[in-house]
């Protein structure tokens, strides 16, 4: 651990698992009240604070009721609501203990809204009704989750999968192709199934969730694609993130990689994982895995952040040349294996293609490794497309992709104006890489946040796949060397 900090510690603004989180976490969000308040809300009208001196201080408001008001009209999806639950801090103790209570609980706060109406503009609570709430409670657990027992069964029905698929294609229907997001929020890259590797990066900078550890009250969250294949844990991992994203539809965000697509995970593990651990045959046209795969030609395939930070999942090949050009792509989206047409060739080019092993490379060149047949149709891009693509999209500054094992968990490219972020580590038992999230600031500083390999209890990728099909190598190294 000695040589994993002074790598660590050479990189400015790294945060490392087992250091402190950087100061810039408290960029985020001022969770605490004023100086002796006792109650946390996100907006607090009276302080509790008196004046000094002579002047006296303001009264408490009048107890007395408010006439009754007209009939209530329930808000829309998108108006502003006040939370059903508060926080209360109990400090007389010297235990510092916060407790989340019900808002129709404090003595005082509705005596002047009528009665009849005491609940008016609240945010309706879920409770723990739904199979999304379920899944929630059964797997965010960052620091104590492990796998079943029973490797060939699932905490949910098949029954209840295809639900949750319903209910996630309904949400994503409603989103656009690429997603307007805002800072702060965190960026994650491939997961492959790795969820242990979820957990771990959870447990360490926090989780989407409004519990003990959790932030997802004052930070958004954004998956770059690949949830699925090769890891032993894709059914966990995918039904997590569509379970979050069903809670939270515009704080959980996630886009589309090459592996959401049914050709590729029918040979990478994910059917065969549906087919044993869900009791299905895959090729029924109402499967869990024909469920997910319609989920996910509905995923959109890219988002930008606060205007100037364009994430996406493979890259901007030699056809990607505008984000409006992305914008107008119609779905569902069928992804063809070998493109035919312009819009065929960006879909792929989206999906599929890779940054050139390091700057000194420019232009569109051929991609080996993923074309071994030389088909031409995956491609590497230089560092004069990535220059060329922000300057014609200004005030992009920024490219954020996945879709590549990196050894430090994200590496630079382009001067530093793209970073690929990749979140499993130790891919698929193969590379003893580290794996990363990065964190976007308000003030968008952009800080990585590592995690280094640990021993494995239990095998966590599916070893028929490891055997047929190897992992796909890290980027080069001289690459490494010439990015930073």
């Amino acid at each position: 651990m000695d040589i994993e900090r002074a790598i660590a510690a050479s990189l400015s603004g790294v945060a490392v698992d087992g250091e402190a989180d950087s100061p810039a976490d408290a960029n985020a969000v001022a969770e605490a009240g004023p100086p002796g308040s006792t109650l946390d809300m996100a907006a607090p009208t009276y302080t509790g604070r008196e004046f000094t001196g002579t002047r006296p201080a303001t009264p408490p408001r009048s107890r007395a009721l408010a006439p009754a008001p007209a009939a209530r009209v329930d808000l829309a999806p998108g108006d502003v609501k006040v939370s059903p639950q508060v926080y209360v801090s109990h400090e007389k103790d010297f235990t510092h203990l916060v407790e989340k209570v019900a808002i129709e609980t404090l003595a005082e706060e509705g005596r002047k809204i009528h009665t009849s109406n005491v609940m008016a503009n609240i945010a309706r609570s879920a409770g723990d009704e739904g199979v999304h709430n379920r899944c929630i409670n059964a797997l965010l657990q960052p620091t104590t989750w492990q796998p079943d027992s029973n490797p060939n069964g699932f905490l949910l029905s098949a029954a209840e999968v295809s639900r949750l698929c319903d209910m996630t294609l309904e949400v994503l229907k409603s989103q656009e192709m690429v997603l307007r997001l805002r800072a702060p929020i965190k960026v994650y890259g491939d997961i492959h199934g790795q969820f242990l590797d979820l957990m771990r990066l959870f447990a360490r900078y926090k989780a989407p969730s409004d519990g003990e550890g959790g932030d997802i009250d004052s930070m958004d969250y954004l998956f770059l694609g690949d949830f699925v294949d090769r890891g032993a844990f894709s059914l966990e991992t995918v039904c997590l993130l569509f379970s979050l994203k069903v809670k939270y539809p515009t704080q959980i965000h996630l886009i589309r990689g090459n592996h959401e697509d049914p050709t590729i995970n029918a040979i990478y593990g994910f059917r065969d994982e549906c087919r044993r651990r869900l009791n299905e045959e895959p090729e029924d046209p109402e499967s869990c895995w024909n469920k997910f795969n319609r989920a996910f030609e509905w995923l959109p395939v890219g988002a930008v952040i606060e205007d100037k930070i364009l994430c996406l999942h493979g890259g901007i090949g030699g056809s990607v040349h505008s984000v409006a050009e992305v914008r107008t792509m119609q779905r569902p989206l069928y992804v063809a294996q070998i493109p035919q047409t312009p819009f065929e060739q960006r879909i792929t080019d989206l999906l599929w293609s890779d940054p050139s092993d390091n700057d000194s490379v420019p232009g569109v060149t051929a991609n080996e490794t993923r074309d071994p047949d030389g088909t031409g149709r995956i491609v590497k891009f230089g560092p004069d497309r990535v220059e060329e693509f922000l300057e014609k999209n200004s005030p992009l500054s920024m490219i954020i992709r996945a879709h590549e094992c990196v050894m430090d968990g994200f590496e630079r490219f382009a001067n530093g104006r793209l970073i690929t972020v990749f979140s499993a580590t130790d891919y698929c038992g193969h590379h003893k890489n580290a794996g990363a999230l990065l964190f976007v600031r308000r003030d968008l500083t952009i800080v990585p946040k590592l995690i280094y390999p640990v021993e494995r209890m239990t095998t966590m990728w599916d070893p028929m796949v490891m055997q047929q099909r190897p992992p796909t190598p890290p980027r080069p190294a001289q690459a490494s060397r010439d990015s930073f």
